[in-house]
């Protein structure tokens, strides 16, 4: 199960992702996010994955699709990730940051 948690905060849209972002669990929020991302010019996005509690590959491969997005729309996607393993495993190429309050 994956919840998702949404803030507009100081010009910053903020998404958490809480529980687990799996092949099952991200269809069910793919249009969404997607909609929300397109039809809303921001130009910085926080993904929180602090509160994920398993990510597959499919997951990290949606997450990737959500930062082309983000980049077509030309927006800037920031990870928030406190163990710096998805930033390592999408080859740093999200900057990335331990806490939300870093960004602001």
């Amino acid at each position: 199960m994956l919840k998702l948690i949404f803030e507009f905060r100081k010009g910053i849209f903020f998404i958490r992702l809480i529980g687990n972002l799996n092949k099952d669990s991200y269809l069910i929020v793919e249009d969404e996010i997607r909609e929300l991302i397109e039809d809303n010019h921001f130009k910085y996005i926080v993904i929180n994955t602090n509160y994920l509690e398993t990510i597959d590959l499919t997951g990290l491969n949606y997450i990737t699709k959500i930062y082309y997005l983000i980049k077509e729309n030309k927006s800037n996607l920031i990870l928030c990730d406190k163990t710096n393993k998805l930033k390592e495993l999408l080859n740093n190429i999200v900057p990335n940051i331990c806490d939300e309050l870093e960004v602001l």
